[in-house]
């Protein structure tokens, strides 16, 4: 289920007007460059085998001048590092089965100001809201024109101090972006978000790889770990 949910945000990704790809053989394999750091991808859904298509990926994020994330499906970690990419952190899968919620209050979200957006979600995984690069802004506006995903804040007085975003499948909900600002953490702004996750979710599963930072935060709501994803980059450390 965690790898149909993130082909299916990473597929629905290479679709965007900001993005660049390429294929990566009869496998079903891709590169997705959005054109912002680490935020962009291989999707490689076998064991990786041989060294060409990890040089063709390479190359491929080498031209557009951009780091990447590689998250390993069924193997194949020696070859990417003999190949030259470094170990970067794991992420956790995870899944929550929120039931049939009946908090559905306020589901009805005035319309997110993805400019808004884009700089709370920047300032919450650690860098300046007032520093925001042009392309994410730009790929923050391609997320709210796609209608497969939805964007969502979380406000104190109203202020942004919290984003996420769903990526929205008929029985299964992808959960992404889940940020809080800085100032604003330890005063449950992030679990008030997660309740209201599940309220949208209307009884769909919710899936999501989890970084370390997070992990605690959703272990203590409920969430369930399933397996570890290794990652794999040109940069030592993404998380």
């Amino acid at each position: 289920m965690i790898w149909n949910e993130l082909k299916f945000f990473l597929t629905r990704l290479k679709g965007l007007n900001v993005s660049k790809s390429i294929t990566l053989g009869e496998g079903g394999g891709f590169c997705v460059s959005t054109g912002c750091d680490i935020e962009s991808w291989v999707w490689y859904p076998g064991r990786v085998v041989d060294s060409e298509t990890v040089e063709r990926a390479k190359e491929f994020f080498r031209d557009n001048k951009i780091s990447f994330m590689w998250p390993v499906y069924d193997g194949g970690e020696k070859i990417l590092e003999d190949c030259g990419l470094l170990y970067a952190g794991s992420l956790t899968a995870m899944s929550y089965e929120p039931g049939n919620s009946s908090d559905t209050r306020d589901l009805d979200d005035d319309p997110v100001n993805p400019k808004e957006w884009a700089e709370t979600a920047w300032h919450g995984f650690g860098g300046e809201a007032d520093d925001v690069p042009a392309n994410y802004y730009k790929l923050v506006e391609s997320f709210n024109a796609d209608p497969a995903f939805t964007l969502h804040a979380h406000k104190t007085e109203g202020r942004y101090d919290g984003t996420f975003m769903l990526a929205e499948e008929e029985s299964v909900v992808g959960v992404y972006y889940v940020a809080t600002v800085p100032e604003m953490r330890r005063r449950g702004v992030a679990t008030s978000m997660l309740s209201r996750i599940c309220a949208l979710a209307r009884g769909r599963t919710l899936v999501l790889q989890a970084t370390p930072t997070g992990l605690p935060l959703y272990k203590k709501f409920g969430f369930k770990e399933l397996f570890k994803i290794p990652v794999y980059s040109d940069v030592s450390e993404v998380f």
